[in-house]
């Protein structure tokens, strides 16, 4: 019996804590994708070209992309507009690293020469 219990121990050090899963309620954040300027209405966009142009993705309040990158939109971001209702904030790095930049509802803004093509996450 003894044995049976060091196997017991020894395999649960083998394979590590356990890793409770994100609840199945827990719904990933809607990132869409659109082209032009037609950034879909009550949304964050973040466009691909100064004075909101050449398409880019629209992220819902409420929502967080901790890396654009899994979007392939990482470090493309030249200017945004949010009619969200609420206050947004990009940063240069992915998981919310680097500069953080406050995106105030009912602005639409051409980010700085030196920001341009930096933004890496978001959170609206």
């Amino acid at each position: 019996m003894r044995r049976v219990a060091l196997l017991a121990a020894a395999a649960a050090l083998a394979t590590g804590p356990a890793v409770a899963s994100a609840p199945a309620s827990a719904a990933p954040a809607a990132l869409r994708h659109f082209s032009g300027s037609h950034c879909p209405p009550d949304s964050l966009c973040l466009y691909r070209d100064h004075h909101f142009g050449g398409g880019g993705v629209a992220v819902r309040a409420g929502d967080y992309i901790g890396f654009l990158g899994d979007y392939g939109v990482n470090d493309q971001m030249s200017s945004w507009s949010n009619d969200t209702g609420t206050i947004c904030t990009w940063w240069s790095d992915a998981h919310q690293g680097g500069a953080a930049h406050s995106m105030y509802s009912a602005y639409r803004v051409n980010v700085l020469p030196s920001e341009n093509d930096t933004a890496s996450s978001v959170r609206c």
